[in-house]
């Protein structure tokens, strides 16, 4: 929500600088970041919405231990006044108030509390149960957040511990009852897993509905970046794209997180060469590291392995992504060794290195090291890529030398290698890739690619559906198609490719989707074509929009 918070403001105030400076030619500029500040407006929305359908009491503060965000029903655990609560109240207010209402028991209050805030200061967890004035129990959860600050949550489980409490007594009193009772807890456990596998249902549908307008609003900043070379607006445009990269990798990682908790990803293994992954994430990372003055090599390799290509792909991938945010120079290796029947598949850096002492705790969530504070990102990624390595039966392997660099690898089972016939398009080799098709019927997304690709020296034709999608190859006869997989009334975009085959229309495809399912990853591979995920990121579009040029067909989701 802050992200957000922080993007719309951003986007005000770079829009009044520029209109201040120059007059008319700023209309243009005005227009991108009302759209990118409009996008991030309705992500806080839609985190307000879903930060009051918790059931639980939230309240987090600062890192000045002033109070930053609630919801309803914190406010209704604690009985506050109305003017008690605002943005920016001191916490130690709000703990002389709970005080006061004998919530904090006997003896010197004011030692407790400042024990209380020093706890929160130095970022130290805790889990407490408290008895409240009504004979509720409630369960107080603190967790310091990234940067600083504190996020507590506070749950009545005051019917699960009389529920613990009947189940002593029947134990120590009638059997009879004991099997009554254990019916009743098997219902509760029914009832408990029900909820678990809707609150992911709502996770992944907010994430989904949260990644289109910040993709949007990201792309829009991206493409406004380049326009603005060497303008004091850039910082604050900066600004805006890092809070909007930010919210886009938490919710990922918590998607992610949540799928392996709730049991939702099963792993669909299949046999493939390596060299497929090693070249869609070279290209994928290939931009963002020469950004950053590093130099990422792939090692060819002519192995094959078993195993699930889109679980495997997410794991090397989170391991790119750690070796570029925390590599300052030297270069990066992504490649393989063979050990006997397996492959150590990895990535290989020049970075500061993880000492001794560290390199169980990186594998926690959001848990970071304090090499680099000003590095993006919260601890997900290696917890992720451990949990599912851990799912896919692949040991991980990690070596680091302080000072010198580190290695993230993972061991695959080896597979001989069998024959697989890459289809090729059948684009002629004399076409120039400057004509680009893009299909989505987001429109936020649809005016977001069309910007970016636009700016990158393409020229660019849109559609939203199927039919508009044929008339404009009739009129563009692109050289480059993007094409979003989930179209309206449950058309899908390799449809609309597989309609333009049939019609003798062939030319590098580029299709982008939210859609995790490996149904869909699986799709693009039969159609010998690459797969990204939204969010896109707008190096790893333009990286692959380049690689395009050669006649060949490509997927992006």
């Amino acid at each position: 929500e802050l992200a957000a918070v922080v993007g719309s403001t951003s986007s005000k105030l770079l829009l009044d600088a520029a209109r201040k400076r120059t007059p008319a030619p700023l209309e243009t500029v005005a227009e991108l970041v009302g759209e990118a500040a409009a996008q991030a407006r309705f992500s806080q929305e839609v985190l307000s919405g879903a930060l009051e359908n918790m059931s639980q009491g939230v309240c987090v503060v600062d890192n000045q231990m002033r109070l930053v965000a609630w919801n309803s029903a914190y406010l209704d655990l604690f009985l506050y006044p109305p003017d008690l609560i605002r943005v920016g109240r001191p916490v130690a207010d709000l703990l002389h108030f709970n005080a006061r209402l004998g919530l904090m028991g006997t003896g010197d209050i004011e030692a407790k509390i400042e024990r209380r805030l020093a706890h929160k200061k130095a970022g130290t967890r805790h889990l407490v149960e408290r008895p409240w004035p009504d004979g509720r129990i409630i369960e107080i959860r603190g967790n310091p957040m990234p940067g600083g600050g504190f996020v507590a949550t506070f749950t009545d489980i005051t019917a699960s511990r009389r529920t613990a409490e009947e189940l002593r007594q029947i134990n120590e009193t009638l059997e009879q009852r004991v099997v009554a009772r254990t019916a009743e807890l098997e219902l509760a456990k029914t009832d408990a897993e029900r909820a678990s596998e809707a609150k992911t249902r709502f996770l992944a549908a907010v994430s989904h509905d949260l990644v289109q307008p910040l993709n949007a609003a990201q792309l829009l900043t991206h493409s406004l970046a380049g326009q603005l070379a060497d303008r004091p607006e850039r910082e604050a445009l900066a600004q805006i794209s890092g809070a909007l990269a930010a919210t886009e990798n938490l919710l990922e990682g918590l998607l992610d997180i949540s799928r392996l908790d709730a049991g939702g990803l099963e792993p669909r293994i299949s046999r493939f060469p390596l060299s497929e992954l090693f070249d869609q994430l070279h290209g994928e990372f290939l931009l963002m590291a020469k950004e950053r003055g590093l130099r990422l090599e792939c090692v060819r390799t002519s192995a094959w392995v078993e195993s699930d290509p889109g679980l495997l792909r997410r794991i090397l991938q989170n391991f790119l992504s750690n070796a570029v945010r925390y590599t300052h120079q030297g270069r990066i290796l992504i490649g393989c060794r063979r050990q006997g029947s397996t492959v150590l598949a990895g990535v290989w850096d020049t970075g500061p290195g993880i000492p001794a002492e560290s390199r169980k705790i990186i594998f926690e969530e959001f848990r970071r090291l304090d090499t680099d504070s000003h590095a993006p990102g919260l601890g997900l990624g290696l917890s992720i890529a451990e949990r599912m390595a851990r799912l896919l039966g692949h040991p991980l392997t990690l070596r680091s030398q302080p000072g010198r660099g580190t290695s993230f690898a993972v061991s695959v089972p080896l597979v001989a290698p069998a024959h697989r016939p890459r289809p090729q398009a059948a684009t002629p080799a004399s076409r120039v890739s400057g004509h680009v098709l893009i299909v989505d019927n987001d429109p936020s997304m649809l005016k977001s690619l069309q910007t970016l690709i636009t700016g990158w020296g393409f020229t660019v034709a849109i559609a939203t559906d199927i039919n508009q999608a044929r008339a404009a190859w009739e009129i563009t006869e692109p050289d480059l198609m993007v094409l979003d997989y989930h179209l309206d009334q449950g058309r899908t975009g390799l449809e609309l490719f597989d309609q333009l085959q049939a019609a003798g229309h062939q030319c590098p495809t580029i299709l982008i989707s939210a859609d995790h399912a490996a149904e869909v990853r699986q799709a693009a591979r039969t159609a010998g074509c690459q797969f990204l995920h939204k969010p896109i990121r707008p190096l790893a579009l333009r990286s692959l929009l380049n690689c395009s040029r050669p006649p060949r067909r490509l997927l992006v989701s």
